[in-house]
């Protein structure tokens, strides 16, 4: 298992000062005479106790970050060549193109779920098509419209179009870059592309995973006999971008959908920037505490006199009456609830929500309570937050606010209330991904009226005389008769 720190740079100055202290130890241990003594005293353990508390400090700042990411979530920007030299029939009796429209139709038939794919063509230069959004057929569509060569500036642009690409995607958001291309680059030369498109992709820490087509062996590109052109792919292009921007190329016959998955699911590592993995500091606080905790056991006997006081203190911060009687600061009340709602107890983290009027306290104490199924209460939480002015231009906890009221509005079917939040976030955020799939869901087509009920035909006249005719026939028949009854003897 790979962990990922939030800070990895903290843990080298955190690791150096524990090897001081546990050597700063070792040596008062083994020469007595450079320091004084106390009876009981342990130099060697108070070393290895200041050690674990420095590490743990270290580590606790440096945020390790592991385990499963509650919402799969990942943005998907699909960059597809559409320059003449897709046009090549050498992808097995079929074009480049076609090849690569087949990759993407078998990818949006089926579901990705917690996946949004974005559409976006690569000529001279980036030409966008869709925004980020799951409407998977919609997709499939907009490529049918789409004819190699007929759109955009003329030419293949690696290096320009990549980097258009990147800027448009999201820098808060888990997304990668889905390159289908033959690889030919025709604006600038291949090396400089290659530069140019790994910088712009490393600073938006947006990993490439290419998909190639064509062979690498020159190939005429059909078009007017007077223009003669030829192109040639490159894959190998293509492969050392993936791997400098942290991404890879795709094997012949890989599935696409399983990678992404894999990726959403933190399966996959990511780029930290990108990264939803959860944080856990606590590790950190644990080993800091064990080695105070040691530190103290071996400080001999002037810390005997302290111990009974420590203990005390100890049953009084584990006692519940006593911790509800002692107001805990915010902050501290948040990160408990924080840990408790990420290992899944909802009662601890409905007893540590905190309660104070922060953005950042309002949001979590919101969450606590739609997982708790308590709506209004999160409804009350966020009022403040949810105004119809919101502070201009709009903090980052506006979004969130929004989104989480909506979503209790809809929970207590008010479907009207949740539209208006989501038009709201989406005037002040226009294109904000989760607010326009959420309003796609609630603006579903009306249901057509009921058929009007089929009116009987009109009376028949010969029918109602053939009827009259059938039932005078049956007056005139003669009735059953019944068997002459016997004697009965006497």
């Amino acid at each position: 298992m790979t962990v990922l720190f939030s800070h990895p740079l903290l843990l080298w100055p955190s690791a150096a000062l524990a090897l001081l202290a546990l050597v700063l130890g070792a040596r008062a241990q083994l020469a007595p005479g450079l320091g004084v003594r106390v009876a009981g005293q342990r130099p060697l353990l108070q070393g290895l106790g200041l050690a674990l508390l420095l590490a743990g400090a270290g580590l606790g700042l440096a945020e390790p970050r592991w385990g499963a990411i509650e919402a799969p979530r990942l943005t998907v920007h699909v960059v597809l060549d559409a320059t003449r030299s897709m046009t090549v029939p050498d992808c097995a009796g079929t074009t480049r193109w076609q090849a690569a429209v087949a990759t993407l139709d078998r990818l949006w038939s089926g579901p990705n779920p917690g996946v949004d794919f974005s559409l976006q063509l690569l000529t001279g230069d980036a030409v966008p098509m869709l925004p980020p959004g799951g409407d998977q057929p919609l997709l499939r569509d907009a490529l049918r419209a789409v004819q190699p060569g007929a759109i955009g500036s003329p030419g293949t642009a690696l290096g320009h179009g990549l980097a258009q690409a990147a800027a448009m995607a999201d820098p808060r958001t888990p997304a990668i870059l889905l390159l289908l291309s033959d690889g030919e680059e025709t604006v600038e030369p291949p090396a400089e592309a290659e530069r140019r498109a790994a910088a712009f992709l490393r600073a938006a820490h947006l990993p490439l995973y290419a998909i190639a087509f064509g062979q690498p062996v020159p190939q005429p590109v059909p078009g007017p006999a007077l223009d003669a052109l030829s192109s040639t792919a490159r894959p190998d292009l293509l492969q050392d971008l993936a791997r400098r921007t942290g991404g890879r190329m795709l094997r012949p016959g890989e599935d696409p959908a399983a990678l992404f998955q894999a990726l959403a699911r933190g399966r996959e590592p990511m780029p930290l920037a990108r990264s939803l993995l959860p944080a856990h500091p606590e590790w950190g606080a644990w080993l800091a505490l064990a080695g105070l905790a040691l530190w103290l056991l071996a400080a001999g006997k002037p810390m005997r006199a302290w111990r009974p006081i420590l203990g005390l203190a100890l049953g009084l911060g584990l006692s519940h009456p006593a911790r509800t009687a002692i107001p805990l600061p915010q902050s501290v009340r948040a990160w408990a609830a924080q840990a408790a709602l990420a290992r899944g107890d909802l009662a601890a983290a409905r007893r540590w929500q905190p309660t104070g009027g922060a953005p950042a306290h309002r949001l979590l104490a919101a969450q606590i309570a739609l997982r708790c199924q308590a709506y209004q209460d999160a409804l009350d939480t966020l009022a403040p937050l949810t105004g119809p002015s919101g502070p201009q231009p709009a903090p980052p906890w506006r979004a969130p606010a929004l989104l989480m009221a909506a979503r209790a509005q809809l929970a207590l079917e008010h479907p009207e209330a949740a539209r208006s939040l989501l038009e709201r976030l989406l005037l002040e955020h226009p294109g904000h991904p989760e607010a326009s799939h959420d309003l796609q869901t609630l603006l579903q087509d009306p249901v057509p009226p009921p058929p009007s009920p089929r009116k009987p035909p009109p009376p028949n006249p010969s029918h109602e005389a053939r009827q009259d005719e059938i039932e005078g026939l049956r007056q005139r028949l003669p009735g059953k008769t019944r068997p002459p009854a016997g004697v009965k003897d006497l």
